[in-house]
């Protein structure tokens, strides 16, 4: 059955993540209302339990996010980041956390930092499968992909992502070639994989059932018009990816952001992904399928292929506004739109492990603030 026409609606693209209307055109439409350690906490419906690896990533992209999200509040990453050591605590913290957090039965993902070179990456896997065994909704790993093929406790890290279930693995890759990609996400060591080395994760991905999508920025003299997105389209496919995400450059609020070597790059080299998409509708290669909207983003979804042919690929554009996120919060106080699990296992409402802490309780780190 072919899936229902819906329709495109230029005010959305115009006015992206400005027009969210949680009870209107939000993916859920709605909040549900959960105890949380004997507290009653109001909670999107489709909200996300991101568990933040507290391992350092080994790259130093000129557009980190991780490095981003503090500093549009003030803040350095290094000053803000608290890393639980203890791995009896660790996990004692994660599975309460699973534990209060299933009458939502959230999606989850691992991000980080690095997942893929945290010795606790197994062991995560494992808790989160143990945890959501039944009914539970995806499951994703987001990685720059340059631990995939080691060894952890006795098997590849692939391996242990697509045997627990994991239904998508985001790699992020900022260009095609790869001495350009490494030169664009500057890896201190263990350097990202190269286009045979893709081929093999995607290949045992897809034996497990997992789904490898590409996640790439659009970056001034990398990837910044149409012909680079369908040059790298072509290149996913020529790994086996049948999915891909452009990211324009997250935008922020100068007058309260912490300027460094990210917020300058973004300036210098950001790409406005409007134009693109206004040149991409004139081509006949490229169908729209669905607009999402959230509460400081903004998603388009088209599929590349010519029509009538098998295969194809996934195309996802997306821009995010971290000021209009501090927006949003203010104009729903009270309304928990995501959940981290930060590294020094407490759970939190936001990005940084001191605003929001939710719990659980008689951990260490940060007071609640529920």
């Amino acid at each position: 059955m072919n899936a229902p026409h819906v329709p495109f609606l230029p005010r959305w693209r115009d006015l992206q993540s400005t027009a969210f209307d949680l009870a209107r055109n939000s993916t859920a439409r709605r909040t549900v209302t959960i105890d949380l350690w004997g507290k009653p906490a109001e909670v999107y419906a489709n909200a996300n339990l991101s568990i933040y690896s507290a391992q350092t990533c080994n790259a130093r992209c000129a557009f980190c996010v991780e490095e981003l999200r503090p500093a549009a509040r003030g803040v350095s990453l290094a000053t803000q980041k608290v890393v639980e050591r203890d791995d009896t605590r660790y996990f004692t913290a994660l599975r309460d956390v699973l534990n209060a957090l299933k009458p939502l039965n959230p999606s989850m993902s691992v991000t980080g930092g690095e997942p893929s070179q945290d010795a606790r990456l197994p062991r995560i896997l494992r808790t989160l499968q143990a945890a959501y065994a039944q009914g539970a909704r995806k499951r994703t790993v987001t990685t720059n992909g340059s631990g995939l093929l080691d060894q952890r406790d006795g098997r590849r890290v692939i391996d242990w992502i697509a045997d627990t279930g994991v239904a998508h693995l985001n790699i992020s890759r900022a260009h095609w070639d790869d001495r350009v990609n490494a030169r664009l996400m500057r890896y201190r060591s263990d350097a990202s994989p190269d286009a045979a080395a893709l081929r093999e994760i995607v290949a045992c991905a897809k034996l497990g059932g997992t789904r490898v999508r590409l996640s790439c920025v659009l970056v001034a003299r990398a990837v910044d018009d149409l012909d680079d997105v369908v040059r790298y389209l072509d290149f996913a496919a020529s790994v086996g990816v049948d999915n891909v995400i452009f990211r324009q450059l997250m935008r922020h609020d100068p007058a309260v952001t912490r300027a460094n070597f990210v917020t300058r790059f973004s300036e210098r080299r950001g790409v406005v992904m409007t134009p693109l998409l206004t040149a991409l509708q004139q081509r006949s290669d490229f169908s729209f399928v669905r607009q999402v909207m959230g509460y400081y983003y903004y998603v388009e979804v088209w599929r590349y292929g010519e029509p009538g042919c098998a295969g194809g690929i996934d195309v996802v554009f997306e821009g995010a506004d971290l000021a209009r996120l501090e927006r949003s919060k203010a104009d729903m106080p009270g309304v928990i739109q995501e959940l981290i699990f930060h590294p020094n296992a407490r759970l939190a409402s936001t990005w940084q492990p001191w605003d929001g802490v939710l719990g659980p309780p008689g951990q260490s780190g940060l007071p609640m603030t529920l």
